[in-house]
């Protein structure tokens, strides 16, 4: 009856562990394909070449599937990616050779030239870096194709990464729970599914990373063998043909095998009966197992390391790549790392594009707790024993790279891109899980708290790539249009204007306005014709004015999607020195900088010349003593506390004056400075101008300055700012300093004053 019981109770156990693993097989089956999912969906709607560099690798590929051999750096006529090891370029080639395109490694994509307006805030405006077309579209063919296919390469070696953080998972904390949790941080990791989609070879250092860290932990943890070294050899040769940095994983390598030497001499008699030697003979074996994985390794990816020697003088070849990109001594770049800290995190999580499309603040933080929590749960007492030599291992891996990324931050101006820390991530993963569930009130609920988390990160990926980067890249969406609206405005047969509508209607210089249209394309022009959104005053002066495509970069006119009406908002800046008080009126138009702008017709097809009307502005001064109050600082020696102009309506030859007020910091002024009042357009020509002596300096008083400035006699129409600034022979010009002690620019731009015609 007993052996029954207990044969009933083993059959019972074996059947909860086939469970349990069949279980575990469909977790990680659901996080993979939510990863290939997403990724797959990013790579066929994020437009090609919108991701960091993307076009630069692109031209590598290109170069190795036309000319059957590798790019050296210096030659090219434009700029690839030929610093890289060529492993993941060399992936692309095989898989998209036989693709037929047009495009040679010289390829660029027509540019959006109002790219990058705003670039730091969260939205949708102008954060497509290059023109796009339908050409882009189902069914792929072509030059899109032949891009595609090096962005599914990534997707395949991004799941492999997945799937490799996930047996790390297993290997260090032998809880499935938390070797998904690990997985799902990877592979629900917003930025990482982003260039799992595009072409980089961040994802395949991850990938080959990942690949080492395993076998170090595995080797750490039960000694190695001929077959494990041989296998650590071919990773690591891979690691350093993805990306040069992961020389790095050497010393993990080597920390690895030294702890897999103690498990050896541990286990007492090797299979001959014979003792384990002495200290000698221990660092003799270590140098012997690290010997064959660097003579593997070096099998495998040390040509690349002699041709960089052949053609660059250098094993690594970074002396070369300093050289064309723009390098900079190590010694004395802090304040790079103290800006550069902050993008790094970003970017680790989800900064999207060339890091012009940013997540709200509030993610980043929470992402910050998270990892924060998952750091200090190993402050507390648990019943789970630690790993000491896998966490050790995980531990260096992630400082190991950081130390890396900090030292690039403070050499080149490309630094702080969180993809660099892509091979850690997998490490920094495991290492959370672990902690997460160390807290006093977790640790009985493991299970739940790792779910928790992996749902969360599935959470943070559909709302930072749906809710962000999808609309930041998509045509825009349709607006409805009742069957009685009457347009207000026709732009010849290329568009009609159904409304159009301003906020606020009254504001001081400094604030902005925006501007609201929407707009019913009517035909797909040759040329993309831009919007205008001018701010014009009584006397005819354009005060501001914001030039964008359509969409706000994401419609342009070549690729109108005829009848379907959208929406658009229109940022305008108004300058701080702008002229108050005033009266503006915003008028909207369409313009190609070659064909001039598009004649408007009104809704009974009457002329009303280029424009449509969108409102009136009352601009108000903001408070102060002086006219035009202003709050310039030169050089922290003399302010700029207001300016007026009479007249600001004149003809070339003519003769107008500019008031300046000024106040000398107390005992602060060094010099006796002159000044400088001229009057410029947009290439800095300078058509009239008054230099010379200041008004008599009087320490802490506002002094009077009179400037009367004739425009040269051939000066064409148009707006013109005034740049007004200070300066002495034995200190050139004075910076203008910002509140927070950052300088701005030498000058300051004034008026502007309108020449008529």
């Amino acid at each position: 009856m007993n052996e029954e019981s207990a044969q009933g109770k083993s059959e019972d156990r074996g059947s909860d562990l086939g469970r349990l693993g069949r279980w575990r097989s469909k977790v990680m089956a659901l996080i993979l394909l939510a990863y290939l999912a997403l990724a797959i969906t990013v790579s066929l709607c994020n437009p090609l070449f919108e991701s960091t560099d993307e076009i630069r690798h692109y031209r590598f590929v290109r170069h190795l599937v036309t000319r059957h051999q590798l790019p050296i750096q210096g030659e090219e006529e434009v700029r690839s990616q030929s610093h890289h090891p060529p492993l993941y370029y060399v992936l692309s080639a095989l898989a998209s050779g036989w693709v037929s395109s047009p495009h040679s490694p010289e390829y660029d994509q027509p540019r959006n030239p109002y790219w990058g307006y705003r670039n730091w805030e969260v939205g949708v405006d102008n954060k497509l870096q290059y023109h796009h077309s339908s050409s882009e579209s189902f069914p792929f063919r072509g030059g899109f194709l032949a891009a595609l296919i090096p962005r599914w390469v990534n997707v395949i070696l991004g799941a492999v990464t997945v799937w490799l953080t996930y047996l790390l998972g297993m290997r260090v904390w032998r809880e499935p729970a938390m070797a998904w949790a690990a997985a799902a941080l990877v592979a629900f990791n917003p930025q990482f599914i982003y260039l799992s989609g595009a072409m980089n070879n961040d994802i395949v250092a991850a990938a080959t990373g990942t690949a080492v860290l395993l076998l170090s932990v595995t080797i750490a943890q039960e000694g190695w063998g001929r077959r494990r070294l041989l296998l650590l050899g071919l990773a690591y040769g891979l690691a350093l043909l993805a990306k040069f940095h992961l020389v790095a994983l050497g010393g993990i390598i080597a920390l690895a095998l030294a702890w897999g030497l103690r498990v050896r001499s541990c286990a007492g008699r090797d299979r001959a009966g014979k003792m384990p030697p002495g200290w000698r003979g221990q660092i003799l074996r270590w140098l012997g197992a690290m010997g064959v994985v660097l003579v593997v390794a070096m099998l495998l990816a040390g040509w690349w390391f002699v041709r960089n020697w052949w053609l660059y003088g250098d094993f690594t070849g970074l002396n070369k790549v300093n050289e064309l990109w723009a390098g900079r001594p190590a010694s004395g770049n802090w304040w790079a790392l103290q800006q550069g800290l902050p993008y790094l995190w970003s970017s680790l999580w989800g900064r999207f594009g060339y890091g012009q499309i940013p997540l709200p603040g509030l993610l980043y933080q929470g992402m910050l707790v998270l990892c924060l929590l998952g750091l200090l749960g190993y402050l507390w007492p648990s019943r789970r024993a630690l790993p000491v030599e896998s966490l050790a291992l995980l531990g260096a891996t992630v400082v190991g790279f950081v130390v890396i990324v900090i030292y690039y931050i403070m050499i080149q101006p490309a630094g702080p891109m969180g993809r660099f820390l892509f091979p850690a991530l997998p490490a920094f993963t495991v290492i959370l899980t672990g902690g997460l569930v160390r807290w006093p009130v977790l640790q009985d609920h493991a299970r739940q708290v790792m779910s928790l988390v992996s749902v969360g990160m599935a959470a943070f990926a559909l709302v930072a790539l749906f809710g962000f980067l999808m609309p930041a890249v998509s045509y825009p969406p349709s607006a409805a249009v009742s069957e009685d609206a009457i347009a207000r405005a026709e732009f010849g047969d290329v568009a009609r204007v159904l409304s159009v509508g301003i906020e606020p209607e009254a504001l001081k210089p400094g604030e902005p306005i925006f501007v609201t249209v929407r707009w019913q394309p009517l035909l797909r022009t040759d040329v993309p014709y831009s919007v205008f959104v001018h701010l014009i005053d009584e006397d005819g002066v354009l005060v501001a004015q914001r030039d964008t495509w359509p969409g706000l970069g994401r419609a342009p006119t070549t690729d109108w999607r005829i009848n379907r009406s959208f929406t658009d908002t229109y940022r305008v800046d108004l300058p701080a020195s702008a002229y108050a008080p005033n009266l503006l009126t915003a008028r909207v138009g369409l313009f190609e900088p070659s064909l001039g702008r598009l004649p408007a017709s009104g809704p009974d097809q009457e002329p009303i010349g280029d424009a449509v009307v969108a409102g009136s502005i009352t601009l108000d001064p903001r408070p102060g003593a002086w006219p035009n109050p202003q709050n310039d600082n030169f050089g922290d020696e003399i302010d700029l506390v207001g300016y007026a102009l009479e007249p600001r309506s004149l003809a070339a030859g003519e003769t107008f004056t500019l008031t300046l007020y000024w106040q000398p910091r107390a005992d602060a002024l060094r010099f006796d400075y002159l000044v400088f009042a001229q009057v410029v357009d947009a290439q800095w020509s300078v058509w009239g101008s008054r230099d010379g002596a200041g008004p008599g300096w009087s320490s802490g008083q506002v002094v009077e300055d009179v400037r009367r400035i004739t425009l040269l006699p051939d000066t064409p129409p148009g707006s013109y700012p005034i740049q007004v600034g200070l300066f002495h022979d034995e200190t050139g010009r004075l910076p203008v300093i910002a509140p927070g002690g950052h300088y701005i620019d030498e000058r300051v731009l004034l008026g502007p004053v309108r020449v008529r015609e």
